[in-house]
């Protein structure tokens, strides 16, 4: 059963670890937390053109889930535009060179917008906090700190620095391509558990060596992360982790769109097939 952010496991653990940290030298108020949840998705502005934007988007989860799903609600703040087509200049070098430095720039320019972000400010707020005055009129501490970010499989592997498409896809754990026959099996479940992603300093530093000073080629090996250069260090923030099932992207448009046509495909082969979907658009209207 799905509930609100704020009675989550994650939020209950990250309310646990901020009561036992020190408090701030001479304050006495309440500290509490407010929840981060991020949204991005690079979209085009037309049918016809080549016009695009990357826009970020940010929730908080201390609203409920009613409020925030409200169109009319405001409840959805606009934070930043990601740069979408500077990437289009860059010199052809070869068909596979250039769709290899391409992979790679994306990913600095990502996580170099994210480090412009997560600025000096921010880390403060995120380390002390920020004295407010909430609506019920009580000054309290307040922390802020990242939960999910939603978006569709190509950015989260943006976010997760990993290889698109590669021999573990997964975002969030190290189960191989040649494992997913086993989805939603116990063992599978009991596996992704077990192998869950951890962001390893030394082999990204090593790996940026290779690129950088020896002048290697650039084939989708793992780079600087911003969200665990700046949060990881204060303590109880997994970028992996952050990533959660994006709704819209892998079941309304992914699996389940995929899903749907294959049944209505198996309808249209079925003696009188055309009669069984009319009958199935006339039910769904």
């Amino acid at each position: 059963v799905f509930d609100e952010l704020y009675t989550s496991d994650s939020w209950l653990e990250a309310q646990d670890d901020l009561q036992r940290r020190q408090k701030e030298p001479g304050c006495s108020l309440e500290r509490v937390i407010a929840g981060l949840m991020f949204f991005s998705d690079a979209t085009h502005l037309a049918n016809f053109g080549t016009a695009k934007a990357w826009p970020l988007y940010l929730y908080f989860g201390n609203l409920s889930k009613y409020a925030r799903s409200s169109p009319t609600s405001g409840a959805c703040h606009l934070v930043a535009f990601f740069p979408s087509d500077i990437l289009s200049t860059l010199p052809r070098i070869s068909k596979t060179g250039i769709a290899a430095l391409q992979t790679h720039c994306r990913r600095e320019l990502f996580h170099a917008c994210w480090n412009i972000l997560l600025d000096a400010e921010f880390i403060h707020a995120y380390h002390h906090g920020i004295v407010l005055m909430c609506p019920d009129g009580i000054l309290r501490r307040v922390f802020p700190r990242i939960f999910t970010y939603s978006a569709d499989y190509p950015e989260k592997v943006l976010i997760a620095t990993i290889k698109d498409m590669g021999s573990c896809p997964c975002p969030r754990c190290l189960i191989p391509k040649v494992s997913f026959d086993l989805l939603g099996l116990f063992r599978d479940m009991r596996d992704r558990a077990a192998s869950l992603r951890v962001y390893s300093i030394a082999k990204v530093t090593e790996a940026r060596q290779f690129i950088y000073r020896w002048g290697n080629t650039v084939d989708g090996t793992k780079v600087q992360n911003a969200f665990v250069d700046k949060l990881s260090p204060l303590g109880g923030f997994d970028a992996f982790r952050m990533l959660v099932v994006d709704f819209m992207h892998e079941c309304e448009l992914g699996t389940w769109k995929a899903l749907f046509t294959h049944l209505i495909r198996l309808l249209y082969a079925l003696p009188g097939g055309d009669g069984l979907v009319a009958h199935l658009d006339n039910r769904s209207i």
